[in-house]
């Protein structure tokens, strides 16, 4: 039985997503897993839609099993996001992993993620001190520095130097650009759904069941999430803040990160002017907001070097729950269907820590604000309810 893994944010799952999926299908895949982003992604931004109405969602629309990618990895740049994320695949015991890519060259990507895995520093303190992004870009070789592809060499990479029993399908992405605002013929980029369901505007390219999920977390005022809701609370922490040895060893916080936020949000009356004003060539605003994100839950470089302790089951169908069951029995990785239960071990404990630090975040950038345990009430979705 072929077992494809995906590792994905969905935020939110849309045209292009599906597309993948059903292209899997063609291709033979009998079980379709998902990795995928909690309630924050990779760019260090809170999801636009809630963790359990994307999976939800990517259940309705095709997928077998939806796991959570859990904090602080989701929202961890390409190397943590990608590394975290193939090692769950691999610990639920699926066999290949999937990817959109732009360039679809799969002998392109092993090239650049094996140069990748020898010339760069493997350590989150090594890779943030050493802030080598033009270092990255050159191990790249032919392939161009665009998002899917970059995140499809890390992929491989991690694959490499774990020295994992996983093969790979490459599947070229369609429509839109990642960042572009058009409709991209039917396949949107989700950057350009986000920023209507922002605008209050009509939204656009879901499928037929995502669509429902996400009337329905409009409705109830779970959507759509922005941390301009809570942004008095990132002013406030980051006014408040010190550069100091303590705030500076957080992840992505060093070389005068900390103290540059502190000082711009001095000045800053919203998120955004917090971003702009704080933004160099060096520091480019997705490390910023990681850097944001990330102090003030108190994410360290060790958090992001540890890997995944257990996996949230998000949502599942009756052929998912099959993998479930044999993934449980596998035993590499305890999987969770009770959010408020969670594994023994300090790894776990932390796991978890981490988690309720972003939900005391996540909670207040919802539209209609919710307690700081919403989350841990939460059973796995199951096909046929919405």
């Amino acid at each position: 039985m072929k077992t494809v893994g995906i590792i994905c944010e969905y935020n939110p799952f849309h045209s292009g997503h599906e597309y993948m999926i059903n292209e899997l299908r063609r291709g033979g895949a009998e079980n379709i897993i998902c990795v995928m982003s909690g309630n924050a992604v990779q760019r260090g931004e809170l999801a636009i839609l809630p963790k359990d109405r994307r999976a939800a969602a990517a259940v309705t629309s095709g997928a077998d099993a939806v796991f959570e990618l859990p904090y602080p990895w989701c929202a961890a740049s390409a190397e943590f996001f990608a590394r975290a994320g193939v090692y769950a695949l691999a610990a639920l015991g699926v066999d290949t992993i999937a990817f959109g890519s732009e360039c679809a060259d799969a002998e392109a990507l092993s090239a650049a993620a094996r140069r990748a895995a020898r010339l760069l520093p493997s350590s989150a303190e090594e890779r943030g001190a050493t802030g080598s992004a033009e270092e990255y870009f050159n191990a790249l070789g032919d392939i161009k520095p665009n998002p899917n592809d970059i995140l499809a060499v890390e992929y491989l990479k991690a694959v490499f130097k774990m020295k994992l029993p996983l093969d790979f399908q490459v599947i070229r992405r369609v429509g839109a650009g990642y960042n572009d605002k058009d409709k991209g013929d039917g396949y949107p980029s989700a950057t350009a759904v986000r920023a209507a369901l922002l605008a209050g505007e009509e939204y656009f390219g879901l499928p037929v069941a995502s669509a429902a999920t996400l009337d329905a977390a409009l409705a109830s005022g779970e959507a759509p999430v922005s941390i301009k809701n809570a942004e008095a609370a990132m002013l406030a922490f980051w006014r408040m803040a010190r550069d100091n040895d303590a705030l500076s060893a957080l992840a992505e916080c060093g070389g005068g990160v900390a103290g540059r936020l502190h000082s711009c949000a001095s000045k800053a009356s919203s998120a955004e002017e917090l971003f702009a004003l704080a933004a160099t060539k060096k520091y480019t605003n997705a490390r910023l907001r990681r850097a944001a994100l990330f102090g003030m839950t108190g994410v360290t470089y060790s958090d992001l070097d540890a890997l995944p302790a257990y996996l949230n089951l998000l949502a599942v169908n009756k052929n998912g729950r099959a993998f479930v069951s044999a993934a449980k029995r596998r035993g590499e990785i305890e999987i969770v269907t009770k959010p408020s239960r969670i594994p023994d071990g300090d790894a776990a404990r932390r796991q978890s820590e981490l988690a309720r630090n972003l939900d005391a975040i996540y909670t207040l950038a919802m539209p209609q604000k919710r307690e700081n345990g919403f989350f841990l009430t939460k059973s796995p979705f199951i096909e046929g309810n919405i």
